[in-house]
């Protein structure tokens, strides 16, 4: 009996198969409309919010490419890695993680409900760096970049909520990206709890490395609703604190309208108000005058000599290793905008930098946003500055020195006790059942 035609047969019915699973993938389109874009959502371009200083978004952002850098044309990029999407008013953001993609022309690319295209691809670009913004399409589920208009195979995601008619909290936190193989569960705790009594009530966390024992409390925090993650996915090689900027990107638009105000600050700082007798909540909202969009606080280094515990051993650990009872040997306090932190208002940045907004939005009727100075009577940064890691005190230490000789200060006594109570609390909760 012949069997090559039952063999030819099946072989067919396996490569239609696969084509089948390939055109409806949930990760990858490879279905590409042509003729009008008829999915086009309608916008009102000439509505006020859709403006920037009088003109077309999507021309403001080209126009701040070429005038703040030195390109005068597009870039054609070799390849695009997504982090996350999300839908504002009048575009759809999408941050990258890419490395080196400034000013690189891609084309944003909608699926529907049923991964099929709408339309035919938006020609946008890279800027700022880690960011693409695209116009928005009616039916528009998830969204993708491609390097050109007729690429087929591109990775797409869904598209984050951001259409909020008023922020979900008053107060929320972006962390400086989580890496490096010293253990962060204690500090982490310690950070998470002091600025909980500082009124902050949402913490975006950005997640480049961490060991298991450390992600057990980090996924604690995220159990109990306080911590969200998003995950830094290496494809691009990069040395580890290069991911800051992403980080910053990426939680700018993250936080855009879902909070109010936003702290940027890493996890060995400590902002708090000083002889301002509320918490840091009181104070942004006592912020009346609507040109503000950020505050700068200044800098104290904490001299932190000694890598932190790897485990948990019980509450006398706590009291001996809590970088607020443990280290105080301390600088100066730095001038205002030297490695100072933020806390901002996301709807009027347009870039944000680890120490300060380099652009803000143009403000409504020819105004200017502006950055308030803190003075350090209402508020500081205690900065536990370890000494040995990226050899910190070798290199800058000295230059500490010219802020004042170094001295003996102590976190503020009427907090440390709640504080310590509440740092113990957690870990015994996290980690005291372990083996």
């Amino acid at each position: 009996m012949n069997k090559w035609p039952y063999l030819i047969i099946a072989y067919v019915a396996v490569v239609l198969l696969v084509f089948d699973r390939l055109q409806f993938a949930p990760i990858f389109s490879t279905t590409i409309l042509k003729g009008p874009v008829d999915g086009l959502e309608e916008v009102d371009r000439t509505n006020s919010s859709y403006l920037i200083a009088g003109k077309d978004r999507f021309q403001w952002y080209k126009e701040q490419l070429f005038n703040r850098t030195k390109l005068t044309e597009l870039k054609n990029a070799p390849n695009i890695s997504l982090l996350y999407a999300y839908e504002f008013e009048h575009e759809i953001t999408v941050t990258v993680t890419s490395w080196e993609r400034l000013g690189y022309r891609l084309f944003c690319r909608y699926l529907d409900e049923n991964d099929k295209e709408i339309g035919e691809p938006f020609e946008s670009f890279t800027y700022p760096e880690y960011i693409v913004n695209c116009q928005k399409r009616e039916g528009t589920r998830k969204i993708g970049l491609s390097v050109n208009e007729t690429e087929i195979m591109f990775e797409t995601i869904p598209i984050m909520d951001r259409m909020l008619k008023k922020p979900k909290y008053e107060l929320s936190m972006c962390v400086a990206s989580i890496y490096g193989f010293e253990p962060k569960w204690l500090m982490f705790i310690e950070m998470i709890e002091h600025f909980k009594m500082q009124g902050v009530q949402h913490f975006y966390l950005h997640i480049h490395n961490a060991s298991m024992y450390d992600m057990r409390v980090i996924n604690d925090y995220i159990r109990t609703g306080e911590v969200e993650v998003h995950y830094l996915i290496e494809r691009d090689y990069r040395k580890d604190n290069h991911w800051h900027m992403v980080n910053l990107a990426d939680c700018l638009i993250w936080s855009r309208g879902e909070s109010k105000w936003t702290i940027f600050a890493d996890l060995d700082e400590r902002i708090y108000m000083t002889n301002y007798t509320g918490t840091i909540l009181d104070y942004v909202r006592e912020v009346q005058n609507d040109t503000i969009g950020s505050l700068m606080f200044r800098q104290q280094w904490i001299l932190k000599s000694e890598l932190m515990p790897e485990r948990y051993e019980g509450d006398k650990q706590i009291n001996q290793w809590m970088p607020t009872h443990r280290w105080h040997n301390s600088t100066g306090l730095g001038p205002h905008g030297h490695t100072a932190k933020c806390i901002v208002d996301t709807s009027k940045v347009f870039i944000m930098f680890i120490h300060y907004v380099t652009q803000f939005f143009p403000a409504p009727n020819g105004n200017r946003y502006v950055t308030k100075r803190v003075e350090a009577e209402e508020g500081l940064i205690r900065h536990y500055r370890d000494q040995s890691l990226g050899s910190w005190g070798q290199k800058w230490l000295n230059s500490t020195l010219r802020f004042g000789e170094l001295r003996s200060t102590d976190y503020p006594e009427k907090l440390i006790e709640e504080l310590t109570e509440r740092v113990k609390r957690r870990a015994k909760y996290v980690y005291d059942n372990l083996e």
